[in-house]
């Protein structure tokens, strides 16, 4: 899942989300963010929230789960992760443990022999599609966990708000691109169907996507490949063939590959449908 990434790098530049999302007080212990995994196994955490020289604060792990798992070993592996990272790190912390489904549907329940760690609240559930619509005004990270949650007739609308609010708070164009190209990510997933270009018309933001490093590095890549050919003509299939399927998955037209790599529309056309053969 896309958002997997999106997650981590939210929790790893504002480790005091977590806070926020449970709605509890900010504690004056300071967190680092980051993934573990254990010792002589595959096993890889999606998160852990770890306190900096301080042993009476919890240590928090934290899961993100987003589809539906079907062989019943969601809630299994999760414990059995934290349980060998205890075993092989033997921290002096006490743990709680954290999961956020992006929809409840996605939550299995949890078995009968985990069931005292809900009760005595070790483990807490998150359910982003259930979170009160005021706290994504809480904080720009929070506006953005909320907004993976969201049903697709709510989630253009939200995705507006938070553009719009970041464009009042700040003039930083790096910061405005980064919060799109977050946004953007949360919609390549939601809305599977539509091109890059496609989510940008609908965001009304295709001039500032352009800008963003994704189709920077793209298009610099490719350009690059222009000026240092010495025989473009020789060169022309081999550069249009490994630049074209990338740029049309960017979200650009035919017609603006063409115009960007000088070559006629029926080339680019050629290209496409020959690496498409390839996938």
């Amino acid at each position: 899942m896309e958002t997997d990434s999106l997650f981590y790098r939210l929790f790893k530049e504002k480790p005091n989300l977590l806070f926020e999302l449970l709605g509890e007080k900010v504690p004056r212990t300071t967190y680092t963010f980051g993934s573990y995994e254990v010792k002589q196994t595959s096993l890889r955490g999606d998160g852990i929230l770890q306190p900096i020289r301080s042993t009476k604060s919890p240590i928090f792990f934290l899961e993100n789960q987003g589809y539906l798992d079907r062989k019943n070993e969601f809630y299994p592996s999760f414990f059995t992760k934290i349980f060998l990272y205890l075993r092989d790190f033997k921290p002096k912390n006490d743990w709680r443990a954290v999961i956020m489904f992006t929809q409840r549907k996605y939550d299995p329940g949890v078995p009968i022999h985990y069931q005292d760690f809900v009760v005595t609240g070790r483990l807490q559930r998150i359910y982003l599609d259930e979170l009160p619509p005021e706290i994504g005004n809480l904080s720009l990270e929070m506006g953005l966990l909320q907004l993976i949650g969201l049903k697709e007739t709510e989630a253009p609308d939200r995705a507006k708000t938070i553009l719009a609010q970041t464009y009042e708070q700040t003039s930083d164009t790096t910061e405005r691109r980064r919060v799109l190209e977050w946004i953007v990510t949360v919609f390549v997933h939601k809305f599977s169907q539509l091109s890059r270009e496609e989510i940008a018309a609908m965001l009304g933001v295709t001039k500032e996507l352009r800008e963003s490093r994704f189709y920077q590095d793209i298009k610099e890549e490719v350009s690059k490949e222009l000026r240092e050919s010495r025989f473009y003509q020789e060169m022309e299939d081999e550069i249009l063939s490994r630049a074209v399927l990338p740029l049309l998955k960017s979200g650009m037209s035919m017609k603006a590959i063409a115009t960007e790599l000088k070559v006629s529309v029926k080339r680019v056309k050629e290209f496409i449908k020959i690496a498409q053969a390839e996938e």
